[in-house]
């Protein structure tokens, strides 16, 4: 598959942009502005951006693993609702009930997580079947990490998918460590392998090459768009960073660590990449980090000017008002 130089140009962009946003995320965080606990995507920017870019605006994203911010800035949720959530305030897309794990944005067709992980592909499922019975040939996108595989409900999806021969594309980000778990202690040698008993087209792929995942996972969507069924992606990448921040990775060798970091960051080797090919200049890089810098730092600001939920807001979207009973008898 041809990729044009436009089209290179606009991979670097959004992987740039998340890094960036994440960085900030990252300082925010350390800085106290951010509560609860934050999950960054460092390593899988190149598959976030390849699957999103793969997709069309209709097609859904069903998002998986711990791993999501940059998921949520490539299917096209504005930066400062997502900072905005983050910050648990009004402005975010969730209004500040969903945080870090939990964002989700109906319109742009972002199904969001779930509660626990690995949850998300029976969802996904479902999504693919209401469009194939509203006779649409839109896709449904889902994202899984490796840990996540080990979980009944994964196997559940990829049994109705199979059955029912539904528009739904697996993305397995393992990036090698289910939160301290190496992911070699999995069965299978590719984890792609659990689409081979159902049938499903299967393939492993580098993931932290934007354009063999843009390539790769553009070929299950054409598939799942022209009736031919499910497909199972494993994008291998490397987990850049500690499973959450303030995890100290004492599991980790750290000599690995340091070495992964220098040979599979997405970002830098794609902006390397473009530079020795001409596609990109320096000064062009310096534009483009100048206008997301600004971008991210309107997304703090909203952030901070948006609003703090009501505290009645937290008996909103219960099952039973009030939650437990308060006021009865009165």
């Amino acid at each position: 598959m041809a990729i044009d130089e436009e089209t290179s140009r606009g991979f670097l962009r959004e992987m740039l942009r998340i890094r960036a946003f994440e960085d900030e995320i990252k300082t925010r965080f350390q800085e106290g502005e951010i509560p609860g606990f934050v999950h960054l995507d460092y390593g899988h920017e190149g598959t976030h951006v390849g699957m999103s870019q793969a997709m069309r605006d209709d097609d859904w994203l069903a998002v998986g693993g711990a791993r999501l911010v940059g998921q949520y800035v490539a299917k096209g949720v504005p930066l400062g609702e997502v900072m905005a959530e983050l910050y648990g305030k009004r402005g975010g897309s969730n209004k500040g009930y969903g945080g870090q794990m939990h964002v989700s944005d109906v319109d742009r067709k972002l199904y969001g997580h779930a509660a626990t992980i690995g949850s998300g592909q029976n969802p996904a499922v479902g999504l693919a079947f209401a469009e194939e019975m509203k006779g649409t040939d839109n896709v449904a996108v889902t994202t899984i990490g490796d840990g996540g595989t080990s979980r009944g409900s994964f196997h559940t999806a990829l049994v109705f998918a199979s059955y029912w021969d539904l528009p739904v594309v697996f993305v397995i980000e393992n990036n090698q460590w289910a939160i301290s778990t190496p992911s070699s202690a999995l069965s299978p040698d590719n984890l792609s392998d659990y689409g081979i008993p159902h049938k499903m087209p299967n393939e492993s792929i580098d993931g932290s090459d934007v354009e063999r995942v843009y390539e790769t996972v553009s070929e299950a969507i054409e598939r799942a768009r022209n009736g031919e069924g499910p497909s199972v992606v494993e994008s291998r990448v490397a987990r850049l960073g500690p499973h959450f921040e303030g995890d100290k990775q004492t599991y980790r060798d750290e000599t690995e660590f340091e070495e992964e970091r220098a040979l599979k960051d997405p970002v830098e080797n794609y902006r390397e990449r473009l530079l020795a090919d001409g596609v990109v200049t320096e000064e062009e890089l310096d534009d483009m980090l100048e206008a997301i810098h600004e971008e991210v730092q309107e997304a703090v600001e909203f952030a901070r000017d948006s609003p703090d939920p009501d505290p009645e807001t937290a008996y909103e979207n219960v099952y039973r008002t009030p939650l437990y009973g308060q006021g009865e008898g009165s």
